[in-house]
Parts: structure tokens; sequence; C-alpha cells
């Protein structure tokens, strides 16, 4: 079977050795790492905005940095805290000795908003219990008239979909061969 990611490896491992005998790695590896924190930072800027959100991609992108640069490797990061849980998924549950659920929005109203900004806005929040898997109950208030007005889920857990948004081996290993070219054209000019 013939796998792309094999050659590419096989190919950035030559050039690795080419550079050295060149006598500088640390250039190739920097603009590559540069390469992947600015796809990684452009990714993330991509991902959809919820209407009444947060900004949380636009947020993520801003963390993203250039962390670290030896003759032999390259650091990228983000100091996000759901950076991870983003990328690849995974159970949210309430922090230890924190909220005894997780509230979901499930209104307009609720979006973007915490259940307690509700209460010290002079609205009393109250639970419908739920017998539903996983849900404690259904956060809301009370209308005028005495409708029961459902803002939040109550769940003690949820399972998040991964939505990857970090450059793939692919792409990083294209932005190396790229740069690496580059790189090697530009010191055999000099010469």
């Amino acid at each position: 079977m013939f796998k792309v990611t094999t050659n590419l490896d096989a190919y950035k491992a030559d050039m690795a050795a080419t550079l050295e005998r060149l006598g500088k790695t640390l250039p190739w590896l920097k603009r590559t790492g540069n390469r992947v924190a600015m796809q990684a930072r452009k990714n993330a800027r991509a991902k959809p905005s919820r209407p009444g959100g947060t900004g949380f991609w636009r947020k993520l992108a801003k963390t993203v940095n250039l962390d670290s640069v030896s003759a032999t490797a390259v650091s990228v990061h983000t100091n996000h805290v759901a950076a991870a849980q983003k990328q690849f998924g995974g159970r949210i549950e309430p922090k230890p000795g924190g909220a005894k659920a997780l509230t979901i929005p499930i209104d307009d109203e609720a979006r973007g908003k915490r259940a307690s900004e509700f209460e010290t806005g002079g609205r009393d929040l109250f639970m419908l219990p739920s017998f539903l898997t996983g849900t404690i109950g259904v956060l809301g208030y009370a209308e005028a008239s005495g409708v029961f007005h459902a803002l939040y889920v109550l769940r003690m857990w949820v399972d998040q979909d991964p939505e990857p948004w970090w450059p793939t081996d692919l792409q990083i290993g294209q932005f190396a061969v790229e740069e690496g070219d580059r790189y090697i054209n530009q010191a055999l000019q000099k010469k």
C-alpha cells in the first residue's frame, strides 16, 4: 500500500541532511514552525461562530504561537484551555468541587450567558426535573403569565465530537518540504 506520508517523511529526512551539511537547520525549522502556527490560526478563525457566541475560535487563534526552535526541532503550541478538547473531542464534566451540573443553553436568551447572570438580573431561576439519562433537569424562569420559560438543560456530562483545527501531518510535512526547498535554493544562490 502506498502512503504519501511515508515518502514525504523520507524526503524530509534527505532535506534535513542537506540542511545540516549547509550548517543551518534553524532558519528552516523556524520558517516551518511559523507556517504551522499561521495555518493553525487560519483554521481556527475559519470555524463558524455561533450567533451571540463568545468569539471562541478567534480567541483560540490568538493563543497559537511558535514556542521554541532548536537545531533539531521546532515547537508550536497553544495554551488555550479548550484547544485539545476541540481538536480531539471527549467527555466534559463539571469540575470537582464546583457546579453540580453543566448548563447547556437551549434558548437564544441564554446563549453566551451564565445562569448566575439571570439571577443577579432579578430573575429567579428554578429547575424542572428530568428523567433522561445524564440529564438532571431544565433550568428556567416563570413568565408573568406563569408559563415556564426554559433556558438551559442541566447535564451531568456531555460527549463532545472533535472539531479538528490543527494542521494535519500532511500539511506540516508539505510546509517543511516547501520551506526546505526555499532555504536550500537561497543558500545555493549565495554560494
